[in-house]
């Protein structure tokens, strides 16, 4: 049995009541090595200098010697003029604070996502797979721990990016250009926008000290990726090479900013490429075009925090064999809210949606929420409602307790969260190869986890128990007819454990993963009773190896594995488990300059990740990056 990830040698640190400061940025003179974890332990990359720098916001910056295993570094909390002390409660940016099975992606991490796509997350992430496929232009399907891709949320620094229309995010934007990813599982997570029932996934920019640096990839297939970063802001460029050969290009830029108490942000993408059907399917030219542009602007005045937002998007699909389609979407969003921080924290907001569709017709949908948020001593509950314009009202919850000894962590949440049909569930026009479903019902899902998590000098470990129950749950499969349309399921049941380890000897850290997932139909009466769910794999592993080979070089070893999954709710047809190997050698040849040459599928096994869909073959991979100081 393989276990977890995140290797020894490290410090913690801390507030000075003694409780984690999870998320702090760790570095030196403007360049950022990595993040604290959900425990506030940082693990050494063995590439450190002996004066590092720990940041995070609401408290003052620590600079000094390099604190040797399993030190405690305490930040003070940042003190005013007025020289009282200001306890700051983020209401964006951080799912590590409310969620404890968060997984944080960093440097090397961030761009295999870019340039092998976020299905390389498989066996790196407990809880999470992924499935990517349909051309240059990929469909990424996320699934959390059993559940459905359309209970993940998708946010950019705290904001939600979810399209009403479908569900998914909302644009094509390339993970580069962020400095972090997390990735909570486990359902409510705090100011969400009521899709993330099972999880949630969080892009956080880059920081305004972020020193310039830019890095330029080439893979064998053709494909090519330049990304840059400064001060805040960042910028990409791409050429993509779908899995049968077909090409798309996009651009995506980043630029956020802080101007006394106000901050700002904006993201747009841009993204047009070939698409790729199914093995049975009729061939056909499609080819998608999709833009996105998102905006937000914080104020900060005292306890009071007022959010303002907005965002569009076009999505254009047209081909003319094997017959004519030209099916346009269009959607605008506004958002705001108002929060305060005080004994609770209470935020008020507003969310109003327009839809223009060649293919559903147009739609319009307006919801108000109110979130209570409440955080004393190892106790963090959060309660929110949701108002439609449909006269509808949705409850969620979420209720965590954690406690910390040592270096041992324990804790244990509840929670009950909701899902409501999208635009595309509801409306989509029957074509004969597709249809909506108007009489679907909103989903209702309730959970709870306990886990603890051990982090020592040399070995770290962590387990996670979880439970979680789906009704109604909304589902797209192709009927007895072959018309794929979606549906309720009357009662679903996802349960399993996440496993992890890691174990650092220097110069060599061994790492891994295991998660052991059952989802299951429960309509009761049915032949389905007790079958497991399409499409989620009965368990994932991960095993990596870093092994330093001095001056500066760093040979890396990746292997991970998916079980069998079936395609359709009778368990009669199913694709076959399959284990990737990847390698990768990065060469340091100055502080400023780095240099990897990776192997992608190694051994260039033939797998699909979805049903006719082929998955990556072996590719050879060369990076080029420089950092600044």
């Amino acid at each position: 049995m393989l276990f977890l990830i995140l290797a020894s040698a490290g410090f913690f640190v801390q507030q000075t009541n003694g409780y984690p400061l999870p998320g702090a940025w760790v570095g030196n003179g403007g360049s950022w090595f990595g993040f604290t974890d959900n425990l506030g332990y940082y693990s050494f990359h063995g590439t450190e200098p002996d004066t590092l720098s720990v940041h995070a916001t609401g408290f003052d910056d620590w600079t000094g010697p390099r604190p040797g295993d399993g030190e405690i570094v305490k930040l003070h909390e940042a003190v005013f003029d007025t020289g009282e002390y200001i306890l700051v409660r983020a209401s964006r940016g951080s799912l590590m604070k409310t969620i404890p099975s968060t997984a944080l992606l960093t440097g090397d991490e961030i761009a295999d996502l870019s340039t092998g796509g976020m299905s390389c997350l498989n066996g790196k992430v407990p809880g999470v797979s992924i499935r990517e496929y349909g051309g240059s232009m990929p469909v990424v399907s996320v699934s959390i721990r059993g559940g459905d891709p359309s209970q993940v949320d998708h946010m950019i620094d705290g904001n939600s990016i979810v399209s009403a229309r479908d569900g998914m995010p909302t644009g094509i934007f390339d993970p580069s250009v962020f400095t972090s990813v997390e990735i909570a599982r486990g359902g409510a997570a705090t100011g969400g926008s009521g899709s993330g029932s099972t999880g949630a996934i969080n892009y956080l920019p880059p920081l305004s000290s972020q020193p310039l640096s830019f890095s330029i990839s080439a893979l064998s297939n053709g494909g090519a990726c330049f990304t840059g970063k400064y001060q805040g802001s960042a910028v990409s460029i791409r050429r993509n090479i779908g899995n049968e050969g077909t090409v798309g290009y996009g651009t995506t830029l980043l630029t956020t900013g802080k101007y006394s108490d106000l901050r700002v942000g904006f993201i747009g993408a841009w993204a047009s490429g070939d698409i790729e059907g199914p093995s049975w399917s009729i061939k056909s030219n499609g080819h998608r075009k999709q833009a996105q542009v998102e905006g937000w602007t914080t104020l900060v005045h005292g306890n009071f925090e007022m959010d303002l937002g907005a965002g569009g998007g076009l999505m254009d699909y047209r081909q003319t064999e094997p017959f004519a389609v030209d099916d346009t979407h269009k959607d605008f969003t506004a958002r705001t809210s108002l929060l305060w921080n005080g004994p609770l924290v209470i935020r008020g907001g507003f969310n109003s949606t327009w839809l223009k569709s060649t293919a559903t017709d147009n739609h319009a949908m307006q919801f108000a929420v109110v979130n209570i948020t409440k955080t004393h001593s190892f106790l963090h509950a959060d309660l929110g409602c949701r108002f439609g314009s449909d006269q509808s009202v949705h409850f969620s919850g979420r209720a965590t307790v954690e406690q910390q000894q040592n270096r041992l962590t324990l804790h244990s949440s509840v929670f009950s969260d909701y899902r409501i049909p999208t635009v595309n569930d509801l409306y989509w026009p029957s074509d004969g190869y597709t249809s909506g479903n108007p009489d679907l019902k909103s989903e209702r899902s309730t959970g709870a986890e306990a886990g603890g998590a051990w982090t020592g000098n040399c070995f770290s470990g962590e387990i996670c128990w979880f439970l979680a129950k789906s009704d109604d749950l909304i589902i797209w499969l192709p009927d007895e007819g072959g018309i794929w349309a979606p549906s309720n399921i009357s009662s679903s049941l996802s349960k399993g454990v996440e496993l992890s380890s890691g174990f650092d000897m220097g110069s060599t850290a061994v790492s891994g993963t295991f998660t052991w997932n059952i989802a299951t139909d429960e309509t009761e009466n049915t032949p389905r009773e007790g079958m497991l769910l399409p499409y989620r794999p009965e368990y994932t592993w991960g095993l990596s190896t870093d092994i330093g080979v001095p001056p500066g070089i760093v040979v890396e070893m990746d292997l991970s594995g998916t079980g069998k999954r079936f395609t359709n709710r009778t368990q009669s047809e199913c694709l076959d488990e399959y284990w990737l190997a990847d390698c990768a050698v990065n060469l340091q040849f100055s502080p400023l300059m780095k240099v990897e040459v990776g192997i992608g599928n190694i051994f260039d096994t033939s797998y699909e990740e979805t049903n006719g869909y082929t998955g990556r073959r072996r590719t050879l991979r060369l990076t080029f990056e420089y950092t600044g100081e």
